[in-house]
């Protein structure tokens, strides 16, 4: 079963993305923090990752930062509802597999999902 971790602070798009994918059929573990995201990432070990860059804690770019470290094999989807190409540019530096800016459609994050497990 593909596994997928969300973190984002934002409940709400949180529970909507959550039985999303629960109901395509994925395995989903969430985080609302950069600390417990890190935490799922290298024990987890997700397939793909659902990365907010606006974070209580930290910035997104410390979490796929480590998770390129600690888990290369996951595949990692930047979003973010505030456009900064600064740290969109950073976030590519780093690794990061595909960018959806919010609020996104949940079939777009379904075909990116796909997209970046086929490669």
């Amino acid at each position: 079963m593909i596994k997928i971790l969300i973190v984002d602070d934002e409940p709400g798009i949180v529970d909507e993305v959550r039985d999303f994918l629960l109901e395509e059929g994925y395995a989903v573990e969430t985080a609302d923090t950069a600390k417990d995201g890190m935490k799922f990432v290298a024990v987890f070990k997700p397939d793909v990752l659902l990365l907010d860059m606006k974070l209580p804690d930290h910035s997104g770019l410390e979490v796929l930062r480590y998770s390129k470290e600690v888990s290369p094999r996951t595949k990692v989807i930047v979003n973010t509802g505030y456009v900064d190409q600064k740290m969109i540019d950073e976030a590519e530096k780093l690794g990061r597999d595909a960018f959806l800016q919010k609020p996104f459609n949940l079939e777009r994050l379904s075909e990116e999902i796909k997209k970046v497990l086929a490669t």
